[in-house]
Formats: structure tokens, C-alpha cells, sequence
């Protein structure tokens, strides 16, 4: 538990760790160093590693704090674990394989003291394998659909919010590599106070726990349940509105050219796009249920953590 005798943290940095045993060193080392004596707190989630990770991390126990779950959860789980484990005022996410470099957590820290998010962006790509890019491609137009805007980068784990933030999303967000992409998108659609910072990326050390064939299925999923979470009257309208419209269309070319009379085709897709309409209504009800349930439990949480301030 955080010691309730101090002040909270103006931020903590998160650093979710999966079998990273010749990797997490050198991160944690170099973060130590970037940190100095500023008044930042580490939070180290070791996810389940059962290759020596654990006690690389022992080493550090006197300098960062360490928790671990008894399993394997989860990237996403690993980030809920360190936002419920801090009070601090901001949270900052890095990941410890090697790619994101700690020299730019004071470039986020100090972003963070004028917006409400601070997001990494990768240079032309860097460190992405070129097999995964198509998916990402498909990904980011997903999201700048839904957010209205162009995206540069959909799930670049470097980053830092409001923690208060963070709590009132934390119930719609996965356990898995998602948590990124939907928490961007609940930001974007939200409209909070957001910027970017463009962070040279260095190639992933170690072999990556990504699947091509099971993450491709996933990230397709993850589109659909975007649009599903955010904005499903849009998913749903414009198929409505264009099976209504052929219908109509239809209806009217038979009238001016052969006789009048109903036609079954015409008045099917008439009814299938008011019933495909009405549907979009009710997903666009309970999405907007599940955000204000989400924020309602996010805003308890951080009311109960400021009664012990």
C-alpha cells in the first residue's frame, strides 16, 4: 500500500514487465539515472515472468516498488494493477523491453504540467515489424473515423495521463495490448486536453510475444469493438440510411418504368435499414450506459484516495 504520511507524487512511472530477465536492468538502471532526485515514484508489475525476472527486480526492491502477479494477466492488467497502486497525479507508461528510452520521461513530465495526456508517437514506424504495419494501417483509420481526425500513432505504450483520468476509463479498458488504442480513443472522443511528442524508438530487444495469425484476429476485433464502445450510431447509420435509400430508389424506379406496385425486394431493405437504424440507437444507449457506469467508478475511487491525502 502507499505510505498515506506523504504527499502524493506529481507522477509515477508505470513499467509493466513479461520475462524481460536481460532487458529490465539496463532499463530500470537508466530510468534510476534520468530520475535523479526528482521526486518520481517507480512502479515495477511484473506480469507472471518465470524466467529469473523476479530477481533481477529484487535488486532494485530498495529503489522502486515491485508487484507481482501470481499469473500471467496481462499488458492492460499489468497498467490497472500500477494505476489502482499510486496516488500520484499523473502516471507515465514504459515498457521494459528496451525500446522506449527514459531520457524522454522528463519531456512527457514537463507536458504533463499543461495538458491532461502526453502521447509517444514513432518515427516513420520505427520498431514496428514490417508484417504487422497493414494491421496498424487499418487500425489507425478505424480510430481517426471514430475520433474525426488523423492519427499518427494508435498504440505507442509510451505515454502519460491524469491518473483521476485513467480511473474513470479503467473499467472499459481490455487486460490485453489494446489498453493502449482504447484509451487513446476514450481520450480523443472525450476531448481531453491532449498532445503528442514525436520519440525516437530503437528496435525491441528479445523476442516479442506478438502472433501475426492471432493478432491480426485481434486486431480486427479490436475495430469492431471500438466502434462498438464509441461510436456505434455511425457504425449502424450510414448502412441504414443507404439500405433505406436502395430501397426507396428501387421502389421508385418500378413505379416510373413498370407499373405501381409494392415490390417485396424494395420494402425488404426499406424495413431491414429502419430495423438496422434502431438498433445502432439502442448499441449507442448502452455504450453511453457503460461510460457513465466506468466514470462513476472511476470518480468514487479517486474520491475515496483523497479522503487519505
Amino acid at each position: 500500500m502507499t505510505d498515506k504520511s506523504h504527499k502524493a507524487p506529481f507522477v509515477t512511472i508505470i513499467v509493466p514487465v513479461l520475462d524481460e530477465v536481460h532487458q529490465v536492468g539496463g532499463v530500470l538502471d537508466r530510468t534510476l539515472e534520468v530520475r535523479g532526485s526528482a521526486p518520481w515514484e517507480i512502479v515495477v508489475v511484473d506480469d507472471g515472468s518465470t524466467d529469473g525476472t523476479a530477481e533481477v527486480l529484487a535488486a532494485y526492491a530498495d529503489r522502486i516498488r515491485v508487484i507481482t502477479h501470481p499469473s500471467n494477466y496481462g499488458y492492460g492488467a499489468a497498467l490497472k494493477t500500477g494505476i489502482h497502486a499510486t496516488r500520484a497525479e499523473n502516471v507515465i507508461f514504459m515498457d521494459a523491453d528496451g525500446q522506449h528510452d527514459p531520457q524522454y520521461i522528463p519531456q512527457i513530465v514537463e507536458r504533463l504540467r499543461q495538458y491532461e495526456f502526453v502521447v509517444g508517437i514513432r518515427r516513420n514506424e520505427e520498431g514496428v515489424p514490417f508484417i504487422r504495419r497493414p494491421g496498424k494501417m487499418a487500425l489507425k483509420l478505424v480510430v481517426g473515423f471514430l475520433a474525426g481526425q488523423r492519427i499518427m500513432d494508435v498504440n505507442y505504450g509510451f505515454r502519460g495521463g491524469r491518473r483521476r483520468l485513467y480511473l474513470r476509463m479503467l473499467d472499459l479498458l481490455p487486460d490485453g495490448f489494446s489498453f493502449s488504442t482504447t484509451s487513446l480513443v476514450y481520450a480523443l472522443k472525450s476531448r481531453f486536453a491532449m498532445t503528442y511528442v514525436e520519440i525516437p524508438t530503437s528496435a525491441r530487444k528479445g523476442i516479442s510475444s506478438v502472433r501475426i495469425v492471432r493478432d491480426g484476429v485481434s486486431t480486427l476485433l479490436l475495430a469492431l469493438r471500438l466502434i462498438m464502445l464509441f461510436d456505434p450510431m455511425r457504425a449502424f447509420a450510414y448502412p441504414a440510411m443507404g439500405m433505406v435509400g436502395l430501397g426507396i430508389l428501387y421502389q421508385a424506379y418500378i413505379i416510373f418504368t413498370h407499373r405501381f406496385a409494392i415490390v417485396g425486394g424494395s420494402l425488404l431493405m426499406i424495413l431491414a435499414g429502419i430495423i438496422l437504424f434502431h438498433f445502432g440507437l439502442l448499441a449507442d444507449q448502452i455504450a453511453a450506459l457503460r461510460k457513465e457506469m466506468s466514470a462513476q467508478a472511476g470518480l468514487l475511487e479517486d474520491k475515496i484516495d483523497e479522503q487519505f491525502d
